[in-house]
């Protein structure tokens, strides 16, 4: 440390002080804006210290103070007439630390010093003090050489009424606790106190020897708990620490509060000065502020804060808690006996994972991050803890009991929390519970909005039952839903999951691979309806309508308050080509996207705290919003408000801004005055001052984790919004004011449910692995995408012409646009709404570009090898995302209409406005009233019909379900004929195809090479010896197929029933073939088709085991032998007895390393034989036990698990902090 090159000493008094010479201590980092008044406090003290040393702790190269420090300490000190000097520690990490920095250069004579120093007066820049404080100290101490530490009154900085600390004590347990409540006014109630437990350092005086003894404050505490740990160790050396009620300072507590540019330094110590509590249970709500009237308030001093604008954030002890919560742990255990240190650091890792999940239901995931941290980080410093303990062990004489009773009993800790408690709910009720008057209005919008939301439900339930009417009614009588991309999923809750979590895709001979996300979105669906995977299709696919209808009414709430506006958004968003056609195809996932989109962009909205609220206007004069011209002229987005010599005794309503991602905060208003304080003070009061009327929106991680999980949602159905998706919040976090942080709660379960699919693009990616996010789930179905333009209006394919063509041109061809046409228009106006919505605007297009961008990517790329076709992806998603960008806007930009209108003389304004009105109000009822009559006329099958049905019979007969439910897990060859003379083949293991067995990872597979001219992937040697067989079968050529089929597992073949007359030709001559083939018996005819039984071959060993799954095979004098295993759902748990050497156990399944075996708990080789996995099993028995096991499946469970938990929790909805109605 070195002195400033300004630093000067002051002219000194006429009058020396007597008593015991003090040095002043004032520890700083630069010119803060509390520094001025601190020095100023200072230059006003009655009793003239014998030094003053200013200490600037602020980290720079230089050991030479700032000059700005220095020229402001000579300038503001000069009256004051004693020795100053300024001088630089930049090393300095806590407020002890640079103390005793300036302690030690005075007493190498760095620094000039003129005499003894027999106190110190600790001052921190945002401590000022009373001009009789350093006058009460001195007389409180001079006489009492017990003494060692004398701290002072607290009091808030902004208003000096409030008590903030008078001494401070702990329970036996260590807890802080000060016996002052919230917010307690200072009327002399507590100036009885003398010996205390403890005192903060802000404003302390400290006998020097006993600083010196003691070396200092902690260097792991400050500026958090290092009063209490001085103090406790100072009473353990046989001193007496006293508070001295007369002497007061003003503390801003600005560490506390985290109002300081960082709080934290670099190795994780708190950086000088701010509040000295370090107990983390101490209470979080922040100190009322400085509510005094402008005239009232005294005048501001201070110089400008010369530091970043990031230091002058609003007061949140939240960003304090992580030191605090450290500075607690490591000063408990450094004080605690040595025979509990390790009870009490297995308690504090315990106690720290239980309060984290308090902390994650409480909504706070950046305090339970650092309850975790606090003992971890203690207990991996050992050295620092036993050198701490090693200080106050060389110095005590006394005991710990003999603090004990100055120490707090259970009962007092009780006490004080149910004080502590009342004291934060009154303050709450009172700083923001609405008025009676209030409360009136807020019901009548609340009644609003509820017939509001009504005759939304009614419209869209009556949507539902007309064009979805005779489905809900086939699934209501126990049918099914298939057609088009859709497919049963007849699985148990627990068979989906190890569908889902497997690793394997049950697709006729089995494939390694990562199941679609879809089926993980499927489980809570599941787990909802009590019954199979069906009943969470059918759920969503039938209330897709009311489900998409509700998430954009309550969006557009976060948009609009106009009950009119939200009905509109909410029917434009239900009258979506990219829906309506979705739930034509059967693209179930299309529509779960859909329907989560709105539910994302409402939980960004309130995540960002951006959202608009009801407000209502007390009417007091000279109530404004913040931002508003001082002659009363609304904002953009304000209405006009209420102003007159009776408004004290009117209300208005209004919607607040608060959201809108507005550029400025215009529509933002500042903290309310209480309902009780306006009746208490009367008319003249409230008409003496302004007044504002709500706080401004704050934002809810709770609400970023509800968007993450129907993100997650959203890209489970649609996988191309991940990228995109992803793309659109980076987006929206570009033109979001603040908070921006919270959008990585939105991606992360999203990733996470995706993490095994985005594996496979990353392993795959040279081989056409990214056409995976591309990919829809369910059954690939080709589609041709519309022009870029069309997708623009909300069409992902051409409009369907079977009713449009009924109608004259050029109506026709308008008609469909309409819808599309109307939004983007309004969108555009919002774009010269003004400031009050620009963000949102912009965002909302920014937004409709990325999702055009992956509309049109998902167009041109394929992602399946169809039936004699190549499938590209479904446009509809990006689509869906290009409206919602575009709804928003358009939304955004009628806020405010009526009020501008209302400003204008009656023109052409008026009449366009009324024109747009009425043709957006009729653009929704075209497309709807279009689907309606196609879905309810259209043939099944025909261009633009509705390809789902419901199926209420089998598809597999009951003797072939049989064979697939049976022991040995057999499968069912379903073969079908075409007029070209081809046949399809299908292996089921269920009543017909499944939505299980399906995944995009395995379609991509099947195509390789760059978009547009994809490269179809040769057949690997099962399908090859299946599509060979199939052949043989088709063409009477097959001979005896009884072996071939049981080694495929195949225990029946199924000719379904034809279609249409003209594949009716075929299939009877495939009949005919399959009578005629050996190792066939035909069982039956009915309405599900033709079934034969395989029958096994007599006197064959081979085909002793028929069509079971699992086989143990060994060898024979005339060959092989094979016995079938019985089996559960592609795994085997049984016994089996000794047998002869050379054993295998062979599975009709793809060979993988992902199947294990074990007999006896001892793992069996696996062998290479044909295509069929195989096991080397050996002469020995046991218990045998086969399964599969991606090798990456634990490690993905326990991510996406610890993800979508933590994510849950977050997201459940807890106590608002805030009255009101939302």
């Amino acid at each position: 440390m070195t002195d400033s090159p300004l630093t000067l000493l002051a002219p000194a008094r006429a009058v020396a002080p007597t008593g015991p010479p003090v040095t002043v201590v004032v520890v700083t980092r630069g010119v803060t804006r509390y520094l001025g008044e601190t020095l100023a406090s200072l230059a006003a003290q009655t009793r003239v210290p014998a030094h003053v040393v200013v200490v600037d702790a602020l980290r720079r190269s230089s050991a030479v103070p700032d000059d700005d420090v220095a020229r402001l300490a000579a300038r503001t000190l000069a009256p004051l007439g004693t020795h100053l000097r300024v001088v630089a520690a930049p090393g300095a990490r806590t407020f002890g630390h640079a103390v005793r920095s300036a302690l030690e250069q005075l007493a190498t004579g760095a620094v000039d010093h003129d005499g003894p120093t027999g106190w110190l007066w600790l001052l921190h820049d945002d401590s000022a003090p009373e001009p009789a404080a350093l006058d009460e100290l001195v007389r409180a101490v001079e006489h009492s050489p017990s003494v060692a530490v004398a701290g002072v009154k607290q009091r808030s900085w902004t208003d000096p009424a409030l008590l903030l600390e008078l001494g401070v004590t702990t329970s036996r347990l260590g807890r802080r606790m000060t016996g002052i409540e919230i917010g307690e006014v200072d009327q002399g109630q507590h100036d009885g106190r003398d010996d205390v437990f403890g005192v903060g350092l802000a404003g302390a005086l400290v006998r020097r020897e006993v600083w010196d003894a003691l070396g200092g404050t902690d260097p792991r505490l400050g500026p958090f708990g290092d009063g209490l740990d001085l103090s406790r160790r100072a009473r353990l050396a046989g001193h007496r620490v006293i508070v001295v009620p007369s002497a007061a300072v003003r503390h801003a507590q600005a560490s506390y509060n985290g109002l300081r540019e960082a709080d934290v330094g670099p190795d994780g110590d708190p950086l000088p000065d701010g509040d000295p509590s370090a107990d983390s249970a101490a209470p979080a709500d922040v100190r009322p502020a400085d509510t005094r009237p402008a005239d009232t308030r005294p005048a501001d001093t201070r110089p400008a804060d010369t530091r970043p604008a990031a230091a002058h954030a609003e007061p949140d002890p939240r960003r304090s808690f992580g030191a605090r919560r450290r500075a607690y742990v490591h000063a408990r255990l450094a004080a605690a006996p040595v025979l509990l240190l390790p009870f009490l650091g297995i308690g504090y890792l315990l106690a720290g994972a239980f309060r984290a999940v308090v902390r994650l239901l409480t909504k706070d995931p950046v305090l339970a991050l650092a309850e975790i941290a606090a003992p971890v980080a203690a207990l991996l410093h050992p050295g620092r803890m036993a050198r701490a303990r090693g200080i106050t062990r060389r110095a005590e004489v006394a005991t710990r009991r003999s603090l004990r009773p100055l120490q707090n009993t259970w009962r007092d800790v009780a006490r004080e929390q149910r004080d502590g408690h009342l004291a934060r709910v009154e303050l709450r009720r009172v700083g923001w519970a609405p008025s009676e008057l209030e409360l009136s209005e807020l019901a009548a919008l609340a009644s609003k909005r509820r017939f509001g939301l009504a005759a939304l439900g009614v419209v869209l339930i009556g949507l539902t039952a007309a064009v979805l009417g005779g489905l809900v009614g086939g699934v209501l009588g126990g049918g099914s839903l298939v057609g088009g991309a859709l497919l049963p999923a007849q699985e148990s809750l627990g068979e989906l999951w190890r569908a889902a979590t497997s690793g394997w895709v049950a697709d006729g001979l089995g494939t390694s691979g990562p199941a679609d996300a879809f089926l993980v979105a499927l489980l809570p669906f599941t787990a909802l309806t009590g019954a199979t995977a069906v009943g969470a299709v059918d759920l969503l696919f039938l209330g897709g309508l009311v489900l998409a209808g509700l998430g954009a009414w309550f969006a557009a709430g976060a948009a609009t308050r106009s009950v009119g506006v939200r009905l509109w958004a909410a029917i434009v968003w239900v009258a979506a080509p990219s829906l309506t056609l979705a739930l034509d195809g059967g693209r179930v996932g299309a529509v779960v996207a859909h329907l989560a989109l709105p539910w994302v962009a409402l939980g960004i909205a309130r995540a960002l705290g951006v959202q608009r609220q009801d407000v209502v206007l007390s009417g007091l004069v000279g109530a404004r919003r913040v931002g508003e011209e001082a002659d009363g002229a609304p904002g953009a987005s304000a209405p006009p408000i209420a102003r007159g010599a009776h408004a004290g005794r009117s209300t208005r309503v209004a919607s607040a801004s608060l959201d809108a991602l507005p550029t400025a905060s215009p529509g933002s208003l500042t903290a309310r005055v209480p309902s009780s304080s306006r009746t208490a003070q009367g008319e003249a009061d409230a008409v003496a001052r302004t007044t504002s009327l709500i706080a401004p929106a704050t934002g809810s991680i709770g609400a970023a984790a509800a968007a993450g999980l129907a993100f997650a949602l959203a890209v489970a159905g649609a996988p191309v919004l991940l990228p995109f998706g992803l793309l659109a919040l980076l987006a929206v976090a570009a033109m979001a004011p603040r908070r921006r942080g919270r959008l990585a709660l939105v991606a992360l379960p999203a990733l996470a449910v995706a993490g095994p699919s985005i594996a496979q693009v990353v392993t795959r990616a040279g081989n056409g692995g990214w056409r995976l996010l591309l990919a829809d789930p369910g059954v690939p179905v080709p589609s041709s995408a519309a022009p870029v333009w069309q997708q623009l209006l909300s069409w992902p394919v051409s409009p369907p012409t079977a009713v449009l063509d009924r109608l004259p041109e050029p109506v026709a061809g308008i008609a469909p646009f309409v819808l599309g046409g109307v939004v983007a228009l309004l969108a555009v106006l919002a774009l010269v709404r003004g400031a009050t919505v620009a963000r949102g605007v912009r965002a909302g297009w920014l937004v409709a570009a990325c999702g055009l961008t992956a509309a049109i990517a998902s167009g041109r790329v394929e992602t399946a090898a169809g039936v004699d076709v190549v499938v590209r992806g479904w446009t509809g998603p990006g689509v869906s995302l290009v409206l919602l960008g575009l709804l928003t806007a358009a939304v955004l930009g009628t806020g405010g209409l009526n009020d501008r209108m209302a400003g204008y003389a009656f023109g052409w304004r008026q009449i366009g406005a009324v024109v747009l009105t009425t043709v957006a109000v009729l653009a929704p009822v075209v497309p709807l009233a279009e689907w309606t009559v196609r879905a309810r006329t259209a043939d099944v099958g025909a261009p633009g019909a509705f390809q789902v049905v419901s199926r209420d019979g089998f598809v597999v007969p009951a003797v072939g379900q049989q064979s697939q439910t049976s022991p040995d897990r057999s499968r069912v060859l379903a073969l079908a004929a075409d007029p070209a003379g081809g046949v399809a083949h299908q292996l089921l293991r269920g009543d017909g195809p499944q939505l299980t067995e399906t995944a995009t990872a395995v379609d991509a597979r099947a195509l390789s090479g760059a978009p547009g001219s994809p490269v179809l992937a040769p057949a690997d040697p099962a399908d090859e010896i299946l599509a060979d067989l199939v052949a043989r079968l088709s063409a009477a050529a097959a001979g005896n197929v009884s072996a071939e089929l049981g080694d495929l597992g195949v225990a029946a073949v199924l000719v379904p029933p034809a279609l249409s007359a003209d594949v009716e030709a075929a299939r009877s001559v495939l009949v005919g073939r399959l009578d005629a083939t050996a190792g066939l018996e035909r069982i039956t005819e009915n309405s599900t088709g033709v079934i034969w039984r395989v029958v096994v071959s007599t006197g064959d060993p081979a085909a002793a085991a028929g069509a079971a799954w699992a086989r143990v095979v060994e060898p024979a004098l005339d060959g092989v032998a094979a016995t079938a295993l019985e089996a559960l759902p592609l795994a085997v748990d049984t016994r089996l007895a000794a047998g002869d050497t050379g054993r295998q156990i062979v599975l009709a399944e793809r060979a993988d390393p992902g199947w294990h075996a074990w007999l006896d708990g001892r793992p069996l080789r696996s062998v290479t034989a044909d295509w069929r996995q195989t096991f080397a099993l050996g002469a020995d028995g046991g218990r045998l036990t086969v399964g599969y096991s991606a090798p990456d499946r634990t490690p993905w469970l326990v991510l996406q698990g610890a993800v979508l938990l933590f994510t849950v929790v977050v997201a459940v909805p807890g106590r608002r902090r805030r009255g009101g109605t939302r």
